[in-house]
């Protein structure tokens, strides 16, 4: 199995390689200002990309560092669901936590935060693993908004870049972001299998990485904030509800949330679950295997991109077909999860996982279309934080519910497989409903 894990690995590489020479999509060609340049790919880029290597880094070796320390299933569930948890916390607040104390301060001090996170992994103490785990979903959740937001204000207000740049450094941060995510699966396996460290090496290494990280954008970016005003109670109130009468008044933001909270639940329940369902007796190099997952997610979203620019298939359609094939995979993988005794029964677990990262690779650059297209700039935060609500609650009953003594790998995959269900059913909604949207309007213009 190690061979195939590893090939596995160099295959994919190089069909992403392949790809991504031959479907890659420039956004603007006009980006090619040399302020611009400097700023965006040598000043943000590099340092962006180092936070996140210090986030990868903690992604491989996470569950199997919690039964290191001798932990049974429900409570490494209820170590990952209290994450989640947290998150979902504070979501809803990021904005208005970087706007009072500025946006470059609010991510030093969290990258901080992150750090004691990765600490906390070493202590074998349930405890102290269900704090760090908590300060790690604050951290992630503030970290990685305030790099967008901060950019996006440095590249509008104080740059006066054109807007349609922006894409061209999200682009170049898509990538990136999944190229450091590869490189973090193999040096996990470094540290963790290669050298003997152990699982909570990664999360050790992902220390230094973060404080670099954190100190150089400390001492070379400019502080910004957002606006400064105090946001009241009444004003939280009045936005989210806002968000509500948006959702209940529009059924295509309904069904676009509604697929996102089904389909971004499972990505949720699923970094839990690969792990226990692919590596069945503690020998699998899971860097590895982690790269691989990566490298399928890389593949899917180049293709996704070229699909779209090119308008080869309306947004929908394709969402459709993600999702439907999403159920499938799910389906497949509850069958062979039932008797992990079969021959092969890892090799096809393997596929069946990279298959579904090759779809969330599709899912969300469509999703993102969907949302800029259909939501409202204004409402779109709003919008989002009631939907993360069923999102959090939906991956946390999955968890608890079903693993441990009550179910497992095939159980959980079957629960999988009904919410991507239900996102087919909203997705085929949403696709019918805009595709007579648009019929009506082109039949209006006709003399």
């Amino acid at each position: 199995m190690l061979v195939v894990v590893y090939s596995s690995l160099f295959l994919l590489a190089l069909l992403g390689l392949a790809t991504y020479f031959k479907l890659r999509v420039v956004k603007d060609e006009s980006a090619t200002n040399p302020t611009y340049t400097h700023f965006a790919l040598r000043t943000y880029l590099p340092l962006y990309l180092c936070v996140v290597l210090g986030d990868w880094l903690q992604g491989p070796y996470l569950y199997r560092l919690y039964h290191w320390h001798g932990f049974m299933e429900t409570q490494v569930a209820v170590i990952y669901v209290s994450g989640m948890v947290s998150s979902a916390l504070i979501f809803p607040a990021k904005d208005i936590i970087a706007n009072r104390y500025g946006r470059r301060t609010t991510i030093v001090a969290f990258c901080f935060l992150y750090v004691l996170s990765c600490l906390a992994t070493a202590v074998p103490n349930y405890g102290v693993l269900l704090v760090g785990r908590c300060l790690s979903g604050l951290s992630n959740t503030i970290v990685f908004s305030g790099l967008e937001s901060w950019y996006v204000h440095e590249h509008t207000q104080r740059f006066d870049f054109p807007s349609e740049w922006i894409p061209v450094t999200f682009g170049h941060v898509a990538f990136g972001s999944s190229v450091a995510a590869i490189v973090a699966g193999v040096l996990a396996d470094v540290f963790a299998r290669w050298l003997s460290f152990g699982p909570v090496s990664p999360f050790i290494v992902a220390c230094p990485v973060l404080l670099v990280a954190g100190a150089s954008i400390a001492a070379s970016w400019e502080e910004n904030c957002g606006e400064k005003q105090t946001v009241s109670l009444k004003q939280f109130r009045k936005a989210a509800f806002e968000g509500l009468k948006t959702i209940v008044q529009n059924v295509q933001i309904f069904l676009i949330g509604t697929v996102q909270s089904l389909f971004e639940s499972v990505v949720f329940v699923f970094v839990f679950l690969w792990t226990p369902a692919l590596d069945v007796y503690h020998d699998l190099p899971l860097g590895i295997a982690f790269a691989s997952f990566m490298t399928c997610f890389l593949v899917g979203s180049l293709v996704c991109d070229y699909l779209i620019a090119k308008n080869r298939f309306p947004p929908t359609q394709m969402l459709v077909v993600v999702t439907s094939s999403a159920t499938v995979v799910f389906l497949v993988a509850a069958y062979f999860a039932s008797n992990k005794t079969a021959p092969l029964y890892r090799l096809r677990m393997l596929i069946c996982l990279q298959l579904f990262e090759l779809l969330c690779g599709l899912y969300f650059p469509i999703l993102r279309t969907l949302r800029e297209s259909e939501v409202p700039q204004e409402v779109q935060l709003s919008t989002v934080n009631w939907f993360r609500v069923p999102l959090t609650l939906f991956s946390s009953l999955a968890l608890l519910s079903l693993q441990g003594a009550t179910g497992g790998p095939p159980e959980i995959f079957l629960f999988c497989a009904a919410g991507m269900l239900l996102a087919t059913a909203a997705s085929a909604s949403l696709a019918y409903l805009l595709s007579r949207k648009s019929s009506t309007e082109n039949s209006s213009i006709i003399p």
